[in-house]
């Protein structure tokens, strides 16, 4: 029988900002016992929560437990209506892969009741569309009666940029900010070592990873937004985040909104094809070593592209170059959600007769099959996956 412990660590403060952070201690019958450190550095000016408050850790702690079958003990406080959303994600996860989620059980310390929400809203904001589509909406009042009072974007390091790489995530923060500053919010970076200490898939991790970082800033506002995939008619199950799981990481202090599952991929890139500045610094690439620019050529790239097209903009800038029918010869599909979004776009083109001279590439791309060991040979902020992205910018 496995079982992990959570001890919380007292704040500590210093120049370069607030840190969070607490023991993962795992026990294991017949084996020697494992003490993991997990931590996320928030910046000074903003309020952090009680020491004792165990929320982020929970959630950044429970799908790993699931998948080792090891039951959680909490030495510190977690909300009441947080364990209880928990209870029911559980089960979530374990119907979607019951082969790989299994069941446990959470005791804890303290249970805190009768907890009060703060007023406002921050976005998780990469600069990918996503993530601009949500914060513009909401800025700019047009999301109808579900407007969030939205205040700030929240980019973090240590997600899909690496810790590592200091100077790409302060390039791409630094556009990230000039971005929400013409839209009159604010960007808060924080960092955290989560990939680090759970290596887990980060297609079903993503969207709790989100959570336990966002709901640090429980005391600064009461509501986070996390800009959905896919749209309701065309979702990918299972994924990370998703309709069904987002709301079921809030907590009574917390509460977690899936947001703009009403439109597609289009439907947002035309959205904010309005916002000259949006698109000039529209970040979307995986694939290149530079994480301040698109490279132009991966899949999400030539991608992105192609919504463009099909939203009526032929050059956007944050590509540097114009689309060519041999982009196409080495984009591989590797994963459902990205062969839904192509299956959408070919659909798109033949309803709206935009961008049909690239439609035989598209069927091209659809037709190719992915190596379904691309995953375990460059799984997710491994050095191979690394090099292969550094290999790729070079073309």
């Amino acid at each position: 029988m496995r079982i992990i412990e959570l001890l919380p660590l007292a704040l500590e403060t210093n120049v370069v900002g607030q840190r969070r952070s607490c023991i993962i201690k795992e026990v294991m019958n017949s084996r020697k016992n494992t003490n993991k450190k997990l931590w996320f550095l928030y910046p000074n000016e903003l309020p952090m929560p009680a020491d004792s408050d165990c929320d982020s850790y929970l959630l950044a702690t429970l799908l790993p437990a699931m998948q080792m079958k090891a039951d959680i003990i909490v030495h510190g406080s977690v909300s009441q209506e947080l364990l209880a959303n928990l209870t029911e994600l559980q089960y979530v996860w374990h119907k979607w892969l019951p082969e790989e989620f299994f069941l446990v059980d959470i005791k804890v310390d303290s249970v805190r009741e009768n907890e009060t929400r703060a007023e406002g809203t921050i976005a998780a904001f990469s600069g990918g569309a996503d993530a601009q589509f949500t914060a513009y909406r909401h800025a700019k009042g047009i999301a109808g009666y579900s407007t969030q009072d939205i205040r700030a974007g929240v980019f973090v390091h240590g997600f899909d940029i690496p810790l590592a790489d200091t100077q790409g995530f302060l390039g791409a923060a630094k556009m990230a900010a000039e971005v929400l500053e013409s839209i009159d919010l604010t960007l808060f970076t924080v960092k955290t070592n989560i990939r680090e200490v759970w290596n887990v898939n980060w297609e079903l991790y993503c969207g709790t990873a989100l959570a336990s970082t966002l709901c640090g800033f429980n005391k600064y506002v009461g509501v986070g937004l996390l800009g959905s995939g896919e749209s309701y008619d065309e979702l990918v199950t299972p994924w990370g985040s998703h309709p069904i799981t987002d709301p079921l990481l809030s907590s009574s202090t917390f509460k977690v909104i899936h947001d703009g599952a009403g439109f597609n991929r289009s439907e947002k890139i035309k959205a904010i094809s309005e916002w000259p500045l949006g698109i000039k610094n529209l970040r979307v690439c995986w694939a290149g070593g530079n994480h301040e620019r698109n490279c132009g050529y991966c899949e999400k790239c030539v991608r992105t592209r192609l919504n463009f097209l099909l939203s009526g903009v032929t050059d956007p800038a944050c590509f540097t170059s114009s689309l060519k029918p041999s982009i196409f010869d080495s984009v591989v599909l590797r994963s459902e959600a990205a062969r839904s979004e192509w299956k959408l776009i070919r659909s798109e083109m033949i309803e709206t007769g935009r961008g049909l001279e690239w439609l035989p590439q598209v069927d091209q791309v659809l037709k190719r099959k992915s190596s379904p060991r691309f995953g375990r040979l460059l799984p997710p902020s491994s050095k191979r996956r690394e090099l292969v992205k550094k290999i790729l910018a070079k073309k």
